[in-house]
């Protein structure tokens, strides 16, 4: 009779133990799955990517190429060409099936009057390459944490101010719309006054990653 119930005690430990080690790796397992499925969807806009934008939108902000539906996001880039006639502007629209619709604008400059100097805006084909690099621009480090900061941060507040300028060089804005919001910053000659200007009013550490901004863009400068 003893035998017995020790082996029945020894089967009972057995059997607990097993369960125990089951019960460990379906846990394992799920969370696995659940770091695959995060790790997934960082890489991908599937899930929607929401902005931390601040002010209110509307047409006379910046006349787009298209209506944006809910939750679509337009990425607005300026390039203001110094003396030339014409500046350009790129819009990206990023809607949450992946699908990205690209335009270039040519635009006159506003103190160029007449029929003959009107907007021009045409569609551009992307491949898959371009989309890709598009949505890592979109969802990359630089454009999320740039959202944090205001077209003000790009000043110190200082009274220590130099006389460095410069005339006909570009300047660059760049501009996140989103659900009726929009996050505009810009700067003219952001390289010139990065590298040689010592104005003391000048956010030096705001305007390098501003540079950061536009280089993930694929702007040159």
């Amino acid at each position: 009779m003893r035998i017995v119930f020790i082996i029945l005690i020894t089967f009972f430990y057995s059997c607990k133990k097993e369960v125990k080690t089951t019960d460990n790796n379906a846990i394992k397992i799920k969370n696995e799955k659940s770091i695959s499925e995060i790790s997934s969807k960082s890489s991908t806009t599937d899930s929607i990517l929401f902005l931390n934008l601040k002010s209110s939108f509307d047409d006379e902000t910046i006349k787009l190429p298209c209506k944006l539906n809910k939750n679509d996001i337009c990425v607005t880039i300026s390039i203001s060409y110094g003396w030339l006639a014409y500046d350009d502007q790129f819009h990206y629209i990023f809607s949450d099936n992946k699908n990205i619709k690209a335009f270039k604008e040519k635009i006159p400059k506003a103190y160029l009057k007449g029929e003959k100097y009107k907007s021009i805006i045409e569609e551009i084909k992307v491949n898959d390459l371009e989309k890709e690099e598009l949505l890592k621009s979109l969802i990359s480090k630089q454009t999320i944490d740039f959202q944090n900061y205001n077209q003000s941060d790009f000043k110190n507040k200082t009274n220590k101010v130099s006389g460095c300028y410069i005339t006909d060089n570009n300047g660059y804005s760049i501009t996140f719309i989103q659900n009726n919001k929009y996050n505009s910053y810009s700067h003219y000659a952001p390289l010139f006054y990065l590298k040689n200007c010592n104005d003391g009013t000048v956010n030096k550490v705001v305007l390098e990653k501003f540079i950061d901004l536009l280089k993930i863009w694929n702007i040159k400068m």
